[in-house]
């Protein structure tokens, strides 16, 4: 999984590691309105059926149109009438030249009005059938009656990604992060809904979740939506003995904790408050812990890793999954630009508790109340790494060779390897030493 941070996981980066088999949270450190478009432009970015079609009207201006196609990340917009039924469909093929005609012209003079549809319950060979004889990249799937049922496009129906995470509609899992905090305006409750329909799983994001004021938070929160939830971040088996045990949460909804405290590499938590978890010691407190009072739950072990050789040593502690930012950070996918420092690309890369991070105003409740002004977090830049699947290619590739080594054909039998405590004379010796030189 790729963290919930603001210069990890955006849109890009949640769909690109979905469509690898992977997940992408997406931060909260902006508005609601910012997350439920984000969300959106997730699901929506593959699946044999869209069922959240864009429609406009036919008497709508083309500058709509555009303006449409540009913030839901799309190339084409059915037309339907007022009577909801469909009409025509309009794409950025039929967008006009000058920019007088798109200011001003209505939808009705450009749009195909000649639609070429299917009805509802075709199989996706036939939709690869009629799109493929018709030359069309996208199917609007149309009841007896007129009335538009969904949209299929060609780039959905092509096996192009076979191990993609998807829902059960085939639409691309999508994760978010939320503050424990119950939203108390009936706006922002609304616009949390709206974000339910779309999210697969909420993630509680929070440095130390186990405080009383988070868990009430949360336990409003999983009565108010209805996808699942991940809770976090915890270090100790008391805090998850106590969550499982103690706590009336949705049990249905309740499907992982999230662990480790101040392990990240731009993290300074422990440092600034004395308190932390690290993540191979979290990991194995937790696993106990889940073992004992409810093996149904997954274990993700959050922040700290450094190289793909870590991978084999969190599933051997316990973890089902892992989360990373410091891994996916530098890649094309993250949010920001690309930037040359001494003559190396680089990318921006900084904490959740950094100063640029929390004074931006809506992350502050993720560390201690009323401590803004103590930084947990530093900012600062990683090197430049390329796409994402070179990244997982070579986090897939150290896992397994590790997975061989320890003597494990699959994740569950990694939790029976061995593990011992290395001494810093060891480490130096695992690590390359006593050469002449760097090359």
């Amino acid at each position: 999984m790729s963290s919930a941070m603001d210069t990890v996981t955006e849109e890009n980066m949640a769909i690109s590691m979905a469509l690898h088999g992977g997940l992408g949270v997406l931060h909260r450190n902006c508005s609601y309105e910012r997350q439920l478009e984000m969300c959106r432009i997730v699901k929506r970015a593959r699946s044999f059926v869209i069922d959240d079609v864009a429609t406009i009207n036919p008497n709508a201006k083309v500058s709509k149109a555009k303006f449409m196609m540009e913030n839901y990340n799309i190339s084409g917009i059915v037309v339907t009438n007022d009577e909801k039924k469909v009409c025509g469909i309009f794409t950025k093929r039929d967008i006009p030249f000058f920019e007088q005609d798109i200011k001003n012209g209505a939808i009705k003079d450009y749009m195909t009005k000649d639609v070429i549809s299917i009805k509802p319950g075709a199989s996706r060979e036939d939709a690869l059938k009629i799109l493929y004889e018709s030359r069309k990249e996208k199917l609007p799937i149309i009841d007896e009656n007129g009335f538009l049922k969904g949209l299929i496009t060609k780039k959905d129906l092509a096996p192009e990604f076979p191990l993609a995470s998807k829902d059960e509609e085939g639409h691309l899992l999508c994760g978010m992060a939320l503050s424990p905090k119950f939203p108390e305006s009936s706006q922002a409750k609304e616009i949390l809904k709206e974000i339910d329909n779309y999210v697969d799983i909420f993630f509680i994001d929070v440095a130390d979740f186990y405080k009383k004021d988070d868990i009430e938070g949360t336990i409003k929160l999983m009565k108010f939506l209805e996808s699942d939830f991940v809770l976090g971040n915890i270090g100790t088996y008391q805090a998850a003995e106590y969550l499982m045990t103690k706590v009336d949460f949705v049990e249905e909804r309740f499907i992982g904790l999230k662990v480790g405290m101040g392990s990240g590499s731009i993290c300074t938590t422990s440092q600034q408050t004395g308190v932390g978890a690290p993540t191979l010691f979290a990991t194995a407190q937790v696993a106990d812990a889940i073992q004992d009072y409810n093996p149904k739950l997954s274990l993700i072990a959050d922040g700290g890793f450094k190289n793909p050789g870590d991978l084999p040593k969190a599933f051997a502690a316990g973890a089902d999954l892992i989360m990373s930012g410091h891994f996916f950070a530098g890649t094309d996918e993250s949010p920001g630009f690309i930037d040359t420092i001494a003559g190396r690309k680089v990318k921006v890369y900084r904490g959740m508790g950094s100063k640029e991070a929390r004074t931006s105003g809506y992350i502050s409740d993720r560390y201690v109340e009323g401590s803004k002004m103590l930084t947990e977090g530093v900012s600062n830049y990683v090197p430049y790494v390329g796409d994402v699947l070179g990244v997982l290619a070579t986090l897939k590739e150290g896992l397994a060779n590790g997975m061989i080594y320890a003597g494990a054909e699959c994740i569950k039998e990694m939790k029976k390897a061995s593990l011992g405590i290395v001494s810093v004379v060891g480490q130096r010796e695992t690590a390359p030493h006593d050469l002449i030189g760097k090359f």
